[in-house]
């Protein structure tokens, strides 16, 4: 069975269970109805027949059974949740395998103007690597994710994350799940700067200490405000002890402030992580870094599941203030705010430092989780190895992620050493820029850590670097032309500092005339070998292949080629040595109508 036969089976399972559970929320929804009506009549029936005790014992049976069904009825809903999140999963899964996107998410926001490959390589966007990849739901994962893409990992954090996700990615029942708690809540995705930010700081209020002891306060005052509710009190001895109250409120009512500014919106995103937490610490793991990654959450000994939801339950209490109603019949008897301002207090004191330790634990949790599940649906995809030599690629069966695997057409690829130059030629539409695309995704997922769609792969950790889709600006007046010669020049002052480099150049200098391109594009790529940099270049200029003739030992051509069947162009895609044999613009021009 396929992965995408197994999602598609997973898929069913949980829809025919979602609506099961529908029918069983729709049944408690009219019971709960039917309590209401039958409790109220039949109070009212004893109460004009009977009297008070009666009528009064029929109210509280039916209120028990109506709280009751309230509570199965939010159970039932729970559970139909969760079902309606696993088919919901599954579908997205199986869309995957064929380059169907069901999430929306498209990382765009972390994209980088400028950045050394993130635009050409389609690492960002709507039809991209950061979306076939993507199965977080914490602004965290995310963000962690996206940073992994953006960047390469040191050699021993690849083999380590490769470990991880050869354990993680046949765990696809715990993986789902882990997925589907995080979706219970639609605030997950809320980033948690703020109350990072406020965890930092020091202690809200030095005189905190002193108010300690008039937190129990009110355990005169209510007992006082019952006495004067039955007439046995005056009111004059209650108002001295509520104007105490308002005193103290109103000496911590900035810290109170401050407190729930920075957290009324991260409540229930930390109520998710501590459901999503839980997932993880109760599930065993053999792969040393996993373990060391689950360690992070299991101290201090209770827990960061528990520990987190306690946490949220005192936000969300010490919230409750900004109801007026409930702060004036609650609030100030009770000084809540000051009850839940030193219970906010104390647990920022506990977990200072234990706090952004979790949320990055449970952020590269679930980036290890967007890889796993990408390397279980592709069970023939191949883990990289990680090549010692300052560069080196070596490929065999390589394609483009990003192409159904129908239309997906295979090379093999070798570049080794420092100061090489791949010259790829070709004529029009025969896959030049997608070759030179495809070294560079599986580049990147290699050095994330990620499977790659090879059979085989081996990779030295560079810096890759591209330059192939160059635009002008009318914002910055800048012609194409001059945006790529910006570029080309960021990439000289890079490849001038000590780090290996993979350069992948589509159709360089091509704003220019034939002559001088010619003579740039040499000269360029004379440059970049004196760098120590390696990598390939695209172009239609045959001229440029002659650079092999002069330079055998560090420049060597391969070509893509088409063939004329009748009147129609064939390109097999396929990667040949040598320089290009076959052009077709001028048949293309036919094509259109242009009279040649």
């Amino acid at each position: 069975m396929t992965s995408s036969e197994q999602y598609q089976q997973r898929q069913r399972r949980f829809e025919q269970s979602a609506r099961e559970y529908e029918t069983k929320y729709r049944f408690i929804s009219w019971l709960r109805v039917f309590l209401f009506v039958a409790g109220g009549a039949t109070t009212w029936f004893l109460y004009q027949r009977t009297g008070g005790w009666p009528a009064l014992v029929a109210a509280g049976g039916f209120m028990a059974a109506f709280v009751v069904s309230l509570r199965r009825h939010n159970q039932v809903e729970r559970r139909r949740n969760h079902w309606q999140f696993l088919a919901y999963l599954n579908g997205d899964e199986a869309g995957r395998t064929q380059n169907r996107f069901v999430r929306p998410e498209t990382g765009e926001t972390y994209a980088e103007t400028g950045h050394f490959y993130a635009d050409d390589l389609d690492v960002f966007g709507n039809h991209s690597l950061f979306r076939l990849l993507n199965r977080t739901h914490t602004f965290g994962g995310a963000q962690k994710l996206a940073g992994w893409l953006k960047g390469a990992a040191a050699a021993d954090q690849i083999t380590a994350r490769q470990r991880s996700l050869t354990e993680l990615a046949p765990k696809l029942e715990w993986r789902q799940q882990l997925e589907a708690e995080a979706m219970h809540y639609r605030e997950v995705n809320q980033p948690t700067s703020a109350l990072l930010q406020w965890m930092a700081a020091p202690a809200a209020d030095g005189s905190l200490v002193g108010m300690r002891v008039l937190r129990l306060l009110p355990l005169l005052t209510i007992p006082l405000l019952l006495a004067w509710a039955v007439d046995a009190l005056s009111f004059r001895v209650v108002f001295w002890f509520l104007l105490g109250h308002l005193l103290v409120l109103g000496r911590i009512f900035r810290s109170v402030k401050e407190i729930t500014e920075k957290t009324v919106t991260v409540s229930k995103t930390l109520l998710a992580y501590a459901n999503v937490l839980r997932v993880i610490e109760e599930e065993a793991f053999d792969a040393p870094e996993l373990r060391a990654l689950q360690s992070v959450l299991r101290s201090p000994a209770r827990g960061a599941s528990r520990a987190i939801g306690e946490f949220a339950v005192v936000l969300q209490n010490l919230n409750y203030r900004n109801n007026p109603y409930f702060y004036l019949l609650v609030g100030i008897p009770t000084l809540w705010d000051l009850q839940f301002l030193i219970r906010t207090e104390e647990w920022k004191k506990r977990h200072r430092s234990d706090l952004p330790r979790w949320v990055d634990a449970l952020a590269e949790w679930e980036a290890l989780n967007s890889l796993a599940g990408f390397a279980f649906s592709n069970p023939g995809f191949a883990f990289p190895v990680i090549s010692a030599e300052p560069i080196e690629l070596h490929a065999r069966g390589l394609g483009h992620v990003l192409i159904g695997a129908e239309k997906r057409v295979a090379n093999d690829v070798a570049l080794r050493g420092p100061g090489k130059t791949l010259v790829i030629t070709g004529s029009n539409m025969s896959g030049k820029s997608t070759f030179l695309r495809t070294v560079g995704v599986n580049t990147v997922l290699a050095l994330a850590g990620a499977p790659v769609c090879a059979e085989f792969f081996t990779v030295s950790v560079m810096q890759v670097f591209t330059s192939m889709r160059t635009q002008d600006s009318l914002a910055e007046s800048v012609s194409s032309f001059y945006a790529e010669l910006k570029r080309l020049k960021q990439l000289i002052e890079f490849t001038a500092q000590p780090q290996p480099v993979l350069y992948l150049l589509d159709e360089i200098l091509k704003g220019t005339n034939s002559q001088d391109r010619h003579h740039g594009a040499k000269a360029l790529i004379r440059q970049l070998h004196r760098q120590q940099a390696s990598g390939f270049v695209s172009t239609h200029d045959l001229e440029l292949g002659r650079m092999a003739d002069e330079h055998p030992e560090w420049v060597a051509n391969y070509s893509f080629n088409s063939e004329l069947i009748g009147d129609q162009l064939h390109f097999d895609y396929t990667l040949y040595p040598g320089l290009c044999r076959s052009f077709n613009a001028s048949q293309l021009m036919k094509q259109i109508g242009i009279e040649m």
